[in-house]
């Protein structure tokens, strides 16, 4: 997984797709001007299912939560 930390007042949101012949995940926030969204991880791994996708990416955007929250405590 190759990510940056969000902001606390984003809302990370899991995105899964297909690309040349496999599944990937990508996490993504609203950027602060309005215009679209900016994209902080991404998986480096082609998966054969959508469903070993959408399981990894859960289990990163789950990550990326609790380390906000973590850096928000400290």
């Amino acid at each position: 997984m190759t990510s940056e930390t969000p902001t606390l007042h984003s809302s990370p949101r899991l995105h899964v797709f297909e690309q040349e012949g496999g599944w990937h995940w990508g996490i993504t926030v609203p950027r602060p001007a309005g215009s679209g969204f900016k994209v902080i991880a991404y998986s480096e791994t082609t998966y054969v299912h959508e469903t070993e996708a959408r399981r990894d990416g859960d289990r990163a955007l789950y990550d990326l939560r609790e380390g906000a929250l973590a850096v928000f405590e400290q």
